[in-house]
């Protein structure tokens, strides 16, 4: 039977990325689905199968449609690009292999890459528990700030929030 090096807790930490940033992205697909102000489960069903990029093309294209390019654009197009850039770390995290680390509390990252300019490369990073942890922190702040920016959008009429539709 094929065994990994990763312990527990290190596991615990990477599925808090996981469900983390799950909840993220549906915390952004009812950010978008508010903005169809028509009817938010149209919202849901044209969310449902965008990859994350596009739906936070989809969120920021909508808000300019709707609203354009004022205070709180400046403020989703923020929320967006810190969005991009967890994205990227919970990519990592999720698309790499995990080898025993240095020391018991620790594994090795293992990114293997085969790019047109560099060629074959392999990434090796040593990565703690308090690591991950910090990445699954960051992701969940911003899903509370994305939640928080929906909420003021709503309270300002920006914003459609039906109770019939609840993702978390």
């Amino acid at each position: 039977m094929l065994k990994h090096p990763v312990p527990d807790e290190i596991l615990a930490r990477i599925g808090d990325i996981t469900v983390s940033f799950a909840l993220l992205e549906s915390v952004i697909q009812t950010l978008a689905s508010s903005q169809i102000q028509d009817d938010q489960r149209i919202g849901q069903i044209i969310t449902a199968e965008l990859s994350f990029r596009n739906l936070r093309a989809l969120t920021m294209s909508l808000y300019r449609e709707r609203h354009g390019e004022d205070g709180d654009y400046d403020e989703l197009r923020e929320l967006m690009k810190r969005a991009s850039d967890v994205e990227g770390l919970r990519n990592q995290i999720t698309h790499s292999v995990w080898g025993a680390g240095e020391t018991a509390e620790t594994v090795t990252r293992i990114k293997t890459t085969a790019k047109e300019k560099q060629g074959l490369r392999f990434s090796f990073v040593k990565v703690s528990a308090d690591d991950l942890g910090a990445v699954a922190e960051e992701i969940l702040q911003l899903g509370g700030d994305v939640q928080g920016f929906w909420i003021r959008l709503i309270e300002a009429g920006k914003a459609i929030n039906d109770p019939s539709v609840r993702l978390w």
